[in-house]
């Protein structure tokens, strides 16, 4: 009988909504529970309710609701940092080694000198682009990150554009590197395969991530806006943005979204699902993704897709999408023209649900694992 591995990670995120990297701590975790091959022990600061086999949840301690306002977001902070640097661990030690997987990128300071570990780096954008994030995030990432990169025995990077960054901004031997990209949920694929993608009437854009510095949605919103304006064809589309974010310069501004570009805020899965799904095209142009999960997904959905030719996003993408320079408007008008080409469009759709199938979470799970037994070893 093979012996399980045991593997204990810091799941706190998945206390709350789920985007972004809370999406591949979810979809990995449930992917190495279902393997049969490893035992998770899962931490956090509120009860999960995760219900997957071969997986124990622990709550070290619970967390305090803190006032609203600048001190008690500055508690929130302080706790959170308190939480993940020391805490999350106090109530999994060993006397053997643990082996630890930073799913979020991080690794807690009370780690032992004995206790192997893996960190997942899903981007180093704060690095790349500083002037995309707030300076607390870049003060943040600033401290942290140097541990990490000391005291890591293996790196995950989610593509190999961020492998490249590893190698190139923060000195890691490539040894030490293995790429293992992002699965894709299948609801997704399942929307996509349920025949002839047949968009809403009127047609509608789909873009995801809020109004944010690196997804480019201020150029996005011009881009549109003048594309729109052109006439034609063109004035029956809107523009439907899903996500929290909100540019503070964008929220100053007390300026009303153009017209036919609507705010959706936080969507749930099952919703996001259609919204993909009846989508004449889906608009990405982000400046800087590690990975671009989104791009995936509209691809299985079966939606004609809009990325950014920056970063990761050409990497996955792999030829099933138009390619724009994020900084110039007259490119991504460019790539609204084509996206709504007929006969374009017919063509990326069948390329993107070519590109999904190669995306499975059992197969990052496989290879996550891999690292595990190599560490174990």
């Amino acid at each position: 009988m093979t012996e399980h591995l045991e593997v204990t990670v810091n799941a706190r995120h998945l206390a709350g909504q789920r985007t972004g990297i809370e999406v591949y701590m979810e979809q990995l975790l449930a992917a190495l529970a279902r393997s049969g091959r490893v035992r998770i022990t899962a931490v956090s600061w509120a009860p999960l309710g995760l219900d997957l086999p071969n997986l124990r949840e622990v709550v070290p301690s619970l967390r305090p609701e803190f006032a609203s306002g600048p001190v008690g977001s500055l508690r929130a902070l302080l706790w959170k940092h308190w939480f993940d640097q020391w805490q999350c661990l106090r109530a999994v030690s060993a006397p053997g080694p643990l082996l630890y997987h930073g799913l979020d990128g991080f690794l807690p300071y009370s780690l032992r000198r004995r206790d192997r570990c893996v960190a997942t780096v899903h981007d180093l954008g704060w690095r790349v682009h500083p002037e995309l994030y707030p300076r607390k995030l870049r003060v943040m990432y600033g401290a942290l990150f140097p541990w990490v990169a000391r005291r890591a025995d293996r790196f995950v990077a989610v593509s190999r554009h961020t492998a490249d960054d590893l190698i190139r901004l923060a000195g890691v031997p490539a040894s030490r590197i293995e790429v293992v990209y992002h699965g894709l949920d299948p609801a997704f694929a399942a929307t996509g395969d349920a025949g002839p993608a047949v968009p809403a009437d009127p047609p509608y854009m789909l873009a995801v991530g809020g109004i944010s510095p690196r997804k480019n949605t201020r150029r996005l919103i011009q881009a549109f806006t003048r594309w729109r304006a052109r006439g034609g064809h063109r004035a029956a589309y809107t523009l439907r943005i899903s996500g929290t974010s909100l540019d503070p310069d964008f929220e100053g501004d007390g300026a009303p979204l153009p017209d036919g570009v609507s705010l959706l805020g936080y969507v749930e899965k099952s919703e996001l699902q259609r919204q993909y799904a009846g989508a004449a095209a889906f608009l990405y142009p982000s400046i800087y993704e590690g990975f671009g999960l989104p791009i995936v997904e509209a691809m299985a959905s079966g939606t004609p897709v809009v990325t950014s030719r920056t970063a990761s996003a050409p990497e996955i993408a792999g030829g099933a999408a138009v390619l724009v320079d994020p900084f110039d408007l007259d490119s991504i008008e460019s790539g609204l023209e084509q996206v709504t080409t007929s006969s374009e469009a017919d063509r990326l759709r069948a390329l993107g649900r070519e590109r999904a199938r190669h995306f499975h979470w059992s197969a990052a799970a496989d290879r996550t694992l891999e690292i595990y037994r190599q560490l174990a070893g």
